[in-house]
């Protein structure tokens, strides 16, 4: 058998099991898990191991495959949770649903674009090679300590995703260290002088204005007295008096006379 077309079988049969769960009760359910899970760790064993680096290695660099590594790395995640999660808990069937899509995602991009594009690259007789190896391995897998291979697969993926956030983190870090510091700090210093500085002069300027206006009272003063003496020359006209007295006299001697 091809390499693609047992691995549609066994996403045939993992399909089915997640129907029966969803209709069984009781100790059926635990008997029908634990086949769901030895039927996906068994999968995502012969496919990390074999199917994807012999398509890498056919196609060259392709995004689908990193991708199909990280969605079996959440496949993974669920079904240890699935595992420690007993029947009857309400979480239970909420873990099952959100598997089952986990899945139905992971096998709809394998078979509509990874698939096709493996079998054109390999050809079927390398396919037909590859499917012998894969079918083997997956009984392996099945025979052996399912839940311990599933625990190493997540503990070996674990630390790896760790240290990408680790590092992903750290620049982030540095780069909010040298927003924080420099660029809030420095403005605030320096505008609290500055509204000093401000509310000095206006204090100096109001009190140069104050000073000006005492200033100012006393030479209003000295200058309208002035202007007072300098009317004064209409109340002393001696001459003309003296004229209209000359006159006067005239008219006296005149009129002695």
């Amino acid at each position: 058998m091809k390499a693609t077309d047992l691995l549609k079988e066994q996403h045939q049969e993992v399909d089915e099991l997640f129907e029966r769960i969803a209709q069984a009760d009781g100790d059926e359910i635990s008997t029908l898990r634990d086949e769901l899970v030895a039927n996906l760790v068994g999968h995502a064993a012969i496919e990390e191991e074999l199917f994807y680096p012999q398509t890498r290695e056919a196609l060259g660099a392709s995004p689908l495959i990193p991708t199909s590594y990280e969605e079996h790395f959440l496949v993974e995640i669920m079904l240890q949770k699935l595992l420690s999660t007993e029947p009857g808990d309400e979480t239970f069937h909420a873990r099952l649903g959100v598997l089952k899509e986990l899945v139905q995602h992971h096998v709809e991009e394998e078979e509509k674009e990874l698939f096709p594009q493996a079998e054109s690259a390999m050809g079927a007789e390398r396919l037909e090679e590859l499917g012998a190896r894969l079918e083997a391995r997956f009984d392996q897998v099945r025979e052996g300590n399912v839940e311990a291979l599933l625990s190493q697969i997540v503990a070996k993926s674990m630390p790896a995703a760790t240290g990408r956030r680790t590092r992903a983190a750290k620049p982030a870090a540095r780069k909010t260290a040298a927003k924080r510091p420099p660029a809030k700090r420095a403005p605030t210093q320096r505008a609290e002088p500055a509204r000093g500085a401000q509310k000095g002069r206006r204090g100096a300027a109001a009190a140069t204005g104050r000073k000006k206006a005492a200033d100012a009272a006393p030479a209003k003063t000295g200058r309208a007295a002035p202007a007072r003496k300098a009317s004064r020359p209409t109340t002393s006209r001696p001459a003309k008096t003296s004229r209209t007295g000359r006159k006067g006299g005239r008219t006296s001697s005149a009129s002695a006379r």
